[in-house]
């Protein structure tokens, strides 16, 4: 199955054309951390790939004097983004939380863009609820917590696997204020799709028909 990811934000600040204009002028400058690799500008909304380069320092034998060295290497990660200023959101499509500050951090500080992003809160509970009621053959798979103890001799964290949804949703309601993110199945217009939901609205998808793509981010959009 192929994987993919979702992470939402609130974004306020300048329209699609203000931000792509100087996405254009920045473009890929050697002595930046950042870079602009592609993007493509509608009247709504902007496309991009942002690269983010770090060094890092990987230790090598130095086979004369018996000792380590280090030698710096360049690794650098892209960072696909939809930016939709009506709307007020931000998609990142790659990574996590941090995915969504280091997109943040390149468009205020090296684009100079007055924007604010804010992460987005999800009730995972709720989530889950909503995506039973509009999807078909829906599971509740499993669920994970940061604390949990079952007796004075088992503590969290603890990634219970569910047979049934009713089961899964009552551990859920329990203790939804400790989980860290919920998987759940259900069938697409095409073929199977598993989802992960997390509280910080960041989302993991593995779909057995790619088709069901832009399926699958209409359902996710939906929960905020």
């Amino acid at each position: 199955m192929a994987s993919f990811k979702l992470n939402l934000a609130m974004y306020d600040g300048p329209d699609a054309a203000t931000i792509a204009a100087a996405m254009e002028q920045y473009g890929r400058p050697e002595d930046s951390e950042y870079g602009v690799l592609n993007f493509s500008a509608a009247e709504e909304a902007v496309f991009a790939t942002i690269i983010r380069r770090v060094h890092q320092a990987v230790p090598q034998l130095d086979e004369e004097s018996e000792e380590l060295t280090s030698r710096p290497i360049e690794k650098v990660t892209l960072l696909p983004v939809g930016i939709y200023p009506a709307k007020q959101r931000l998609e990142v499509y790659e990574g996590g939380p941090a995915a969504i500050d280091y997109v943040t951090n390149f468009l205020a500080n090296e684009l100079a863009l007055a924007v604010v992003v804010n992460q987005i809160e999800l009730d995972v509970a709720t989530a889950v609820e909503k995506l039973e009621k509009n999807t078909q053959r829906f599971q509740l798979k499993s669920i994970r917590v940061s604390e949990y103890a079952h007796n004075s001799y088992m503590m969290g964290p603890y990634a219970p696997k569910f047979l049934d949804t009713a089961s899964g949703m009552e551990f859920l309601n329990e203790y939804v204020d400790f989980c860290t993110s919920a998987q759940v199945r259900f069938q697409g217009p095409r073929g199977r799709i598993s989802v992960t939901v997390s509280p910080k609205s960041c989302f993991r998808y593995s779909l057995s028909e790619e088709d069901d793509k832009p399926h699958v981010q209409s359902l996710l959009r939906q929960l905020l």
